[in-house]
């Protein structure tokens, strides 16, 4: 790692690189081309798990309407539930939350949209939690 190795004569460095997408050095996370630096305040944390919150019901209203449209639409639908149960908690579960999303995200896999929301809402507990 060059940037590991040009890091290291100025002192001790803590670095991690996977591949090209994700970056972890010190207290800076970048993954693709998003980067997080510190933690966040609690006003901006409060704000983003409200917005993860509303995108989560939205996700569920989406599934609940489609039910029908899934080989398991009412496994998905309860997975979903519980995805907002959790996020209801004063401190969710990060571990809990990613293993109902795990379980949605190949049953939508056919729908790139409600795919694509669930990837996303994946990636934002990642971050938050």
């Amino acid at each position: 790692m060059p940037d590991h190795e040009a890091h290291g004569a100025a002192g001790h460095v803590s670095g991690i690189q996977a591949g090209r997408d994700v970056r972890i050095e010190q207290s800076t996370v970048a993954v693709g081309h998003a980067t997080a630096t510190g933690a966040p305040t609690p006003a901006e944390h409060a704000a983003a798990v409200a917005e993860l919150r509303a995108a989560v019901s939205l996700l569920l209203d989406g599934l609940r309407r489609n039910e029908e449209r899934y080989d398991d639409g009412a496994e998905l639908v309860e997975a979903a539930e519980q995805v907002e149960a959790e996020l209801a908690r004063d401190e969710p579960r990060r571990s809990t939350l990613l293993r109902w999303l795990g379980f949605i995200a190949p049953g939508v896999h056919a729908t790139a949209t409600v795919a694509a929301d669930v990837a996303a809402i994946q990636h934002s507990v990642t971050a938050l939690f």
